[in-house]
């Protein structure tokens, strides 16, 4: 089971969709495709400094989960379907994924529960200190 979202819950999104169920995958198949979709979040949000990783936050994880279930039943559609052309729905839901993942990467989306602790890419980090008067040398 996953951080942010289960197989079971991939598996109740492509039935929902109208997909059918995955004739080949059991929703604990699809956990190891959510491992690795959970890797690449918490990669971004430990390199943008955030120190709960993975979040933990109850805003942080249902925006995190939604990212997460969407971007793994399309690489469980593609995966067992392997169409010549993708439905709208499963190009739409990768840019989604993509984008998302971008505007973490690059500080122009933040987690909501958690501040990073250091400065993010493009941030501009203030440290603060004091000029102390030079003091005359005695010769």
């Amino acid at each position: 089971m996953g951080a942010y979202t289960t197989g079971a819950a991939v598996y109740q999104l492509l039935l929902d969709m109208n997909v059918g169920p995955p004739s080949r995958l059991t929703p604990e198949e699809i956990e190891p495709i959510i491992t690795g979709i959970e890797a690449q979040v918490n990669g971004v949000l430990k390199a943008q400094g955030y120190a709960a990783v993975p979040a933990t936050g109850t805003n942080d994880v249902a925006m995190i989960r939604e990212q997460v279930r969407k971007k793994a039943a399309t690489q469980v559609y593609v995966t067992l379907n392997q169409p010549q052309r993708s439905p709208d729905w499963v190009r739409t839901w990768d840019i989604d994924f993509s984008e998302w993942m971008n505007m973490l990467r690059q500080g122009q989306l933040r987690l909501v529960d958690q501040a990073p602790d250091v400065g993010q890419e493009g941030q501009v980090v203030v440290i603060p200190f004091r000029k102390l008067p030079m003091l005359p040398t005695e010769d």
